[in-house]
């Protein structure tokens, strides 16, 4: 597939389909998203993949969490959405409005029950970083986390970065052997995208005109 199509087909895929992603694709798509660089080569990324029973357990624990309405504690706090930008809390705003909008539903019921699903994903993929990290590991993390997906769109599979996916950590530490010198800083579900309406579904950008200066 060519750059430019893999770019603009990754969207976000939130039903997948119970088809598995074999364990040397999986592998694959990791090994494609190592070229993405780093401060100093510092390459400062761990990455675990729930799949199988281990997935299905995850999947049972966040069921029982949501039934009995509990907080989300993840590793790297989200914050309030007043923390954002007046700019960015617009295009969160008008994000779910479109949502609502697409769907012929205002509570976006069927959008928040994949949320609670983990989106019916076949594999979810955790990166982690070493505690007392700065923000540049964080920025490596990012450009690692768009490589892989973008790795994974080019053999066909779609994806997902969500909260969603890390917001209950202590549960995941004993189930994927993440020690507890490593924080769980995002979650992406990995699949093949079901035959739902939700998945037609594509977010807007901001224009360019918002975003960029070009000084000469």
């Amino acid at each position: 597939m060519e750059f430019r199509d893999v770019l603009n087909k990754r969207h976000s895929v939130r039903n997948f389909s119970e088809r598995e992603i074999p364990v040397q694709v999986l592998e694959n798509i990791v090994r494609a998203a190592e070229r993405a660089p780093s401060w100093e080569n510092s390459q400062p990324w761990n990455v675990y993949i729930a799949t199988g029973d281990t997935l299905k357990k995850i999947k049972e624990i966040w069921a029982a969490r949501y039934a009995d309405k509990v907080k989300g504690s993840p590793d790297m706090p989200t914050g309030h959405r007043t923390n954002f930008s007046l700019r960015s809390q617009k295009s969160m705003e008008d994000f779910m409005g479109a949502v609502a909008a697409y769907s012929g539903d205002p509570k976006i019921a069927h959008f928040l029950k994949m949320n609670e699903k983990l989106f019916n994903a076949p594999a979810l993929v955790y990166l982690t970083l070493t505690k007392g990290h700065t923000g540049w590991p964080i920025y490596d993390l990012g450009g690692f986390g768009l490589a892989l997906m973008l790795a994974a769109k080019d053999l066909g599979i779609d994806s997902i970065p969500a909260y969603e996916i890390v917001k209950f950590p202590a549960e995941l530490r004993p189930l994927l052997d993440v020690p507890d010198d490593q924080e769980i800083i995002m979650g992406i579900a990995l699949g093949y995208a079901a035959q739902d309406n939700i998945n037609e579904f594509h977010s807007t950008r901001l224009p360019l005109k918002d975003i960029l200066t070009i000084k000469d």
